[in-house]
């Protein structure tokens, strides 16, 4: 049986017990339980304490880190030589040196892997050092072959790197009886969108405004409610809104909302909306499909991979408020209910933790049998 082992730089240095990461990071993690009697497998994680221990069937090893650009942690490393693994799967981009070091330190006895988070490339020495990182590398994998492209141009991947698609994160999030769920959030009518986000340029809440608002010119009624975490352009927002009788009727700012009363919102909701100009993957949007809200989103990579180029939602340029209403003005016609168990069913064959582990089984079969 191949042994894998999920390695993780990054310290989480507010979390005190292991409970606490995964709870926290369900959606990373819970494909692991479908890899049983697959893969031998185990996490590899840093924050404040050091413990080994079993959660879900899964081994997890943890050790005190410290978030720092030159930081080496050798009891991680030391593990990794005594475990011997076939392939170690390194998580996010952005940790050159440790990447480096594990190299040197463990030497080829495995299959170096690394999997992107969306994160972008550095510039100056740190890009150096990626670049030499990634020569080490055997694969990498990204949600979208499209999301290297980045990588690519500044030739800190080689053009020829061997890249797999993979999702980073999928939710247990399941649908909810429409009307039930109208009756829990208050939402009524019908053409009712949702937008679930930062509030901040790359999220790009405003072109989503006025997209929506040359919609409104043909469907008064529709309706769109705003949740959100974080409020950078609320001020900016709050102004668009208000400068257009159309906006102030059909726009509700609904601010935070709990994590749990989120598949109501999904589910009371038709269509799910974005303005994303870059995304790892997108949680927002395969929560919402999880629920069966259909999506309506930029044409960024991962978004194309995950509605299968448009085949189960609706795609449109970012940053174009234009196309936006155009799009928009096309759903007019489109059959919800049927569009939406096509969603679902999408996402239960292809988006779920069970395709993710499914899917890494394979690529580490393809690793080693090359």
């Amino acid at each position: 049986m191949i042994k894998l082992i999920d390695l993780v730089y990054y310290s989480h240095l507010n979390y005190t017990r292991p409970q606490q990461v995964t709870e926290n990071h369900a959606p990373a993690l819970t494909f692991a339980i479908y890899l049983k009697d697959r893969l031998d497998f185990a996490f590899v994680k840093h924050t404040t304490f050091e413990q080994d221990i079993v959660m879900n069937g899964v081994p997890y090893y943890f050790f005190k880190g410290r978030n720092r650009f030159w930081s080496l942690t050798i009891k991680t490393h030391v593990l990794i030589w005594k475990l011997k693994p076939d392939i170690v799967l390194v998580q996010g981009l952005v940790f050159p040196l440790q990447v480096m070091f594990l190299k040197l330190f463990c030497g080829n006895k495995f299959k170096l892997v690394i999997q992107h988070h969306g994160e972008l490339p550095s510039d100056g020495l740190k890009g150096r050092l990626q670049k030499i990182a990634c020569n080490m590398t055997d694969a990498f994998l990204f949600t979208s072959a499209g999301n290297a492209d980045a990588w690519k141009k500044k030739n800190i991947i080689k053009p020829d790197a061997r890249i797999f698609e993979l999702l980073e994160a999928s939710t247990v999030f399941k649908p909810i009886d429409k009307a039930l769920a109208k009756q829990h959030t208050g939402i009524a009518g019908k053409a009712n969108f949702i937008w679930v986000g930062h509030l901040n340029k790359n999220k790009d809440p405003l072109t989503v405004l006025n997209g929506f608002h040359d919609y409104l010119h043909v469907n008064p009624a529709a309706k769109l409610y705003m949740i959100y975490q974080t409020d950078a352009l609320l001020n900016d927002i709050k102004q668009l809104i208000t400068s257009s009788a159309l906006l102030s009727n059909s726009v509700t700012l609904v601010g935070q909302v709990a994590n749990t009363d989120l598949p109501y919102w999904f589910s009371a909701a038709d269509y799910y909306i974005s303005g994303s100009h870059k995304e790892g993957s997108g949680y927002a949007l395969l929560e919402a499909m999880a629920c069966g809200c259909i999506p309506v989103v930029t044409t960024i990579p991962s978004y194309k991979k995950i509605t299968l180029n448009g085949q189960y939602g609706f795609l449109y340029p970012p940053g174009n408020a234009g196309a936006l209403g155009e799009t928009l003005k096309g759903l007019e016609g489109v059959d919800l209910q049927e569009l939406s168990a096509a969603v679902l069913s999408h996402f239960t064959q292809r988006l779920s933790f069970k395709t993710i582990a499914d899917d890494l089984v394979d690529i580490c079969h393809q690793l080693m049998d090359k």
